[in-house]
C-alpha cells in the first residue's frame, strides 16, 4: 500500500474515531445540558415576574405623578394642604438647581411644607372671631353688636407642614403626613397682652399604597372627611378646598377634619373607589320659647350640655339628655354626644382626559346613626347623604369651574355654615333635620403669576317640628308645647331692632347664602421659595325660618387679606 492510501487511511480512522468520541462526549453531557435549559427557564420566568412587579411598580409611580401634574393645574392658587407632594422626591430640584427639594434620613424621604401668613379681617358686624368665620352667628338686628364691625391682624394660620416617604419593597410605598397650624385656643389664649394660642395638629394620618393589586391604597388617622370635594381621585392628599382665605372658608362647601379609616381601589387608570369610617359626632338644638313663653320641657342637665341652652322646670322623664360634657382628654365645657358608631362612606371618582381636559367626576353617599339615651330608653334614628361633585377646565389652564353639593338629613355639622344636625320629638327621639349644601365657583388663571376667582354657596335646611299638650303636673304647667326645628309657634319677636332683653328672638336658621370673590397673586416664585399675596371679599346672607312675628334676616360684609411666604415651596 502507498504511503498515500496509508496517510488516507489514518486520516478516515482518525476522523471515524474523533466523530464517535463528540458522540460519547455529547451523550454523557447531555443530562448536563437539560438541567440547565431548566435552569436557564427558571430565570427567565423570575426575570419576567420581577419585570412585571416593576412595571407595575412604574405604572403607580406614574400615575401618582398624574395625580399631582393635575391637581398642581387646577389648584395652583390654593393652599400648600391641597397639593401635597405625590411620592418619594429626589435630590435635585425640578428647576435643575443643586440643592435639595427633600431631606433623607435612612430610607426615608422628608418633604417639608407650609407657608408664614400675616392676614388681616374686617367685618361689618361684630362677631369677635379670628381668621375663621362662624357664619352661623352672624347677628341678627336684635343684637347690639351688631351695630358695630371689627378689624384685626392675624398671623395664627401660619403653617408647617411635613411628608415622609418610604418605599418598603418593590410593590409597597407608605407615607405619612402632618399639617399643623396655630389656630387652638385654650382659656389661657386671649388678646390682652401675650395671646397664648395653641399650636395644633390639622392632618396627621399615614397611608400604605400597594401597587401589585392593582392599586390599592390604605389611610387612617386625622383627615379631610372623604364626603368632602377631592381634585383627583379620592385620596386624602387630594382633598381640595376653595380659594378663599376665611379658613372656616364659606357657607355651602362640605368639609370636615377627623380621625378615621380610609380603603381606595384604583379601577384602571381613570376609576377609583373608596370606602371610610369615620369618628361620628351630632349637633342638636333644643325646642325654643313659643310666644307664651313656654319651653318645652327637658331635663336640667340639658343647660349644662348644650351652652346658652334655655330648660324649663324639668324632671319630666324620658327628654333631652344628649351627652355627658368631656371627661378624661377633653375639654371639660363641651358635650360628648352618644353616637353608637362611625359615620359611613362611600365614594366613586371618574378623571377622564376629554378634548384635551383633565375633568373629575366624583358621586357619594354617607350613613348615619344618631342615638340618645333617656330615660325611657334609648332612641335611634338613621341619616343619609348624596354627594357629587365636578371639575371642569372650560378653558385649559385658563378657566375652571368648580361644582359641589351635599343633600340629605342630618348632615349639618359637615357644612361650613354649622346648621346643626337634629333637634328632638316631644318623648325625647331624635329628629335629624334635612339640609342640602351647595357651592359653585369659577377660577381664572389670568397670567402664569395671578389667579382670580368668583365664588358663591349656600346651606339650606328644612323645618321638623311637633307640639305636644301636657294636662298639667306637679312639674309642668298644663298648656300646648312646641317641639322641633324651624316651629312657626316660636318667639320671633325680639329679633328685628335693639330693645329689652327680655324679648325673645329665637330665629332658627333656614339658610345661610353667600356670594365671594379675591384674587391671588405671586410676587416671587423661584428657588428661595414663594411670596404671595391675596384679598379676598365676602358677602353673607342668613335666614331664620318663620316664627311668631315673622322671618328675619341678618348680613354681614367681610374684608380679607394675605400675605404668605412659603419657604419651601
Amino acid at each position: 500500500m502507498s504511503k498515500l492510501k496509508k496517510s488516507g487511511a489514518r486520516k478516515w480512522v482518525l476522523g471515524l474515531l474523533a466523530g464517535v468520541s463528540s458522540i460519547a462526549v455529547f451523550a454523557s453531557c447531555a443530562p448536563a445540558f437539560a438541567a440547565a435549559d431548566a435552569e436557564t427557564k427558571a430565570e427567565i420566568r423570575a426575570l419576567k415576574e420581577q419585570l412585571k412587579r416593576l412595571e407595575q411598580r412604574l405604572e403607580s409611580q406614574a400615575q401618582s405623578q398624574r395625580q399631582t401634574e393635575r391637581k398642581v393645574e387646577r389648584v395652583e392658587h390654593a393652599t400648600v394642604e391641597n397639593a401635597p407632594p405625590g411620592g418619594p422626591v429626589g435630590l435635585v430640584s425640578k428647576d435643575g438647581a443643586p440643592w435639595p427639594t427633600a431631606f433623607y434620613y435612612k430610607a426615608v424621604t422628608i418633604t417639608p411644607g407650609g407657608f408664614f401668613e400675616f392676614g388681616s379681617l374686617y367685618r361689618s358686624r361684630f362677631i369677635g372671631a379670628d381668621i375663621a368665620t362662624p357664619f352661623q352667628n352672624i347677628p341678627y338686628d336684635n343684637n347690639v353688636a351688631s351695630y358695630g364691625n371689627e378689624y384685626r391682624f392675624t398671623a395664627r394660620r401660619s403653617r408647617f407642614t411635613m411628608q415622609t416617604d418610604a418605599q418598603l419593597d418593590d410593590v409597597t410605598h407608605v407615607k405619612m403626613y402632618l399639617a399643623t397650624d396655630f389656630l387652638g385656643a385654650g382659656q389661657t389664649a386671649n388678646l390682652n397682652q401675650s395671646d397664648s394660642f395653641n399650636f395644633r395638629f390639622r392632618e396627621l394620618y399615614a397611608q400604605v399604597d400597594r401597587s401589585d393589586f392593582g392599586g390599592f391604597h390604605v389611610m387612617a388617622g386625622q383627615a379631610y372627611s372623604l364626603i368632602g370635594m377631592n381634585s383627583q381621585g379620592t385620596l386624602a392628599g387630594t382633598f381640595i378646598t376653595p380659594p378663599v382665605i376665611d379658613d372656616q372658608y364659606m357657607p355651602g362647601f362640605t368639609w370636615s377634619r377627623q380621625p378615621g379609616i380610609r380603603v381606595s381601589k384604583d379601577i384602571g387608570p381613570e376609576f377609583q373607589v373608596a370606602f371610610s369610617a369615620e369618628s361620628s359626632a351630632t349637633t342638636y338644638i333644643l325646642p325654643a320659647s313659643d310666644v307664651n313663653g313656654h319651653v318645652a320641657p327637658c331635663l336640667a342637665g340639658a343647660t349644662a350640655v348644650i351652652a346658652g341652652a334655655a330648660c324649663a322646670g324639668g324632671t319630666l322623664p324620658g327628654a333631652y339628655n344628649v351627652g355627658p360634657v368631656g371627661g378624661s382628654l377633653y375639654n371639660s365645657l363641651n358635650a360628648v354626644t352618644t353616637n353608637r358608631m362611625p359615620d359611613l362612606i362611600g365614594k366613586a371618582a371618574w378623571d377622564p382626559s376629554l378634548l384635551d381636559r383633565h375633568i373629575h367626576v366624583e358621586v357619594g353617599g354617607m350613613l348615619r346613626d344618631f342615638t340618645d339615651q333617656v330615660y325611657w330608653g334609648q332612641h335611634s334614628v338613621w341619616g343619609g347623604t348624596l354627594e357629587a361633585g365636578l371639575i371642569v377646565p372650560i378653558i385649559p389652564k385658563w378657566l375652571d369651574f368648580q361644582f359641589s353639593g351635599v343633600s340629605g338629613n342630618g348632615n349639618g355639622r359637615y357644612g361650613a355654615a354649622q346648621i346643626s344636625d337634629a333637634t328632638f320629638s316631644p318623648t325625647g327621639g331624635v329628629q335629624p333635620i334635612h339640609e342640602r349644601q351647595v357651592m359653585i365657583g369659577l377660577t381664572a388663571h389670568v397670567t402664569p403669576q395671578t389667579d382670580v376667582y368668583v365664588f358663591a354657596g349656600g346651606e339650606f335646611a328644612s323645618s321638623n317640628y311637633s307640639f305636644n299638650k301636657f294636662a298639667g303636673t306637679p312639674f309642668i304647667a298644663a298648656g300646648l308645647y312646641s317641639y322641633g326645628y324651624g316651629n312657626p309657634a316660636y318667639n320671633n319677636i325680639g329679633c328685628n331692632y335693639e330693645g329689652p332683653p327680655t324679648l325673645t328672638c329665637v330665629g332658627n336658621i333656614k339658610d345661610v347664602r353667600q356670594v365671594t370673590g379675591g384674587v391671588w397673586h405671586n410676587f416671587y416664585d423661584g428657588p428661595a421659595g414663594k411670596i404671595r399675596v391675596g384679598a379676598q371679599y365676602s358677602y353673607t346672607v342668613k335666614d331664620s325660618f318663620d316664627g311668631v312675628s315673622g322671618a328675619y334676616k341678618a348680613t354681614e360684609s367681610m374684608i380679607f387679606t394675605s400675605l404668605r411666604y412659603y419657604p419651601f415651596n
